[in-house]
């Protein structure tokens, strides 16, 4: 879709949401994950989540769910259209100093939101309160682990494409490690205690640990799509094919890909 009156703006803090759980798009909840305990995706649900769905005190923030884009150094959105304009923001990872969560008077009580240690607020009209700090805490975190992968240059994430074009050459394809293996063992035992959202977030651990784990994205596409995170499922699906481009089910994935990249939101690609 083509943007008109585009404006962009640099997003040095960011600050939270009205409510206590996340919610991504107007489908599933999530739980706020302990900070030490967040995988990436997690993280970047809960920005998103938190932008999406945010409060300023004053009207509710809306912002268009499909337009978020993720990258290990930068993420940025879209703001909802009005009168043919969309204001467009860029969120330089690397450029953010480590945040926090603080408590801040608010007209007759108290709410918190996430600054750094300079005190800087996020500009308007992007401002977020909230009156749970254990939300403003998971922001903060949140915000704090994308950061730390953007100045993480040894990260496996970072170059998966080579990653995977080398596994895709080896004849013949090495078991996953002890550690990616137990955290398949979690997320099997989690499926079988119809604990979908444990499930998905042992599977995307298991991600982080080996990115060329083709069974791992699968298994995690097909559970983020059943908890309504289809930007995730669309992704997971993707590296899946990636490493697997002409597996027996490619088509089968790839025609789903196409129903959850238009749940999510997301531009039919070509």
């Amino acid at each position: 879709m083509k943007n008109v009156g585009r404006k962009t703006a640099t997003l040095l803090v960011l600050v939270l949401l009205l409510a206590p759980v996340v919610r991504v798009a107007g489908q599933s909840k999530e739980p706020l994950p302990p900070p030490d305990s967040m995988t990436v995706w997690q993280a970047r649900r809960t920005v998103a989540a938190s932008i999406a769905v945010g409060y300023d005190g004053r009207f509710p923030i809306t912002v268009d769910s499909g337009t978020f884009r993720f990258a290990l150094d930068s993420f940025e959105f879209d703001g909802a259209l009005h009168n043919g304009n969309r204001e467009h923001f860029k969120v330089d990872l690397k450029g953010l100093e480590p945040l926090f969560a603080k408590k801040s008077r608010f007209r007759l009580g108290y709410v918190y939101v996430v600054t750094d240690a300079a005190g800087r607020d996020l500009p308007s009209p992007l401002n977020r309160l909230s009156y749970d700090s254990a939300v403003a805490a998971s922001l903060a975190a949140a915000l704090n682990r994308l950061r730390a992968l953007a100045g993480d240059q040894a990260t496996p994430l970072r170059d998966f494409p080579q990653r995977a074009a080398t596994w895709r050459a080896l004849p013949s394809k090495p078991p996953i490690p002890e550690e990616a293996r137990a955290q398949r063992l979690l997320a099997e035992d989690a499926v079988k205690q119809n604990k979908p959202q444990e499930a998905l977030n042992r599977y995307e651990t298991g991600l982080e640990l080996y990115p060329t784990w083709p069974q791992g994205y699968f298994n995690a596409a097909l559970i983020a799509a059943e908890l309504g995170f289809y930007a995730d499922a669309v992704d997971h699906m993707q590296a899946y094919l990636e490493l697997l481009p002409d597996a027996p089910d490619a088509q089968s994935a790839r025609d789903q890909m196409v129903i959850w990249r238009h749940k999510a939101g997301q531009p039919d690609k070509k």
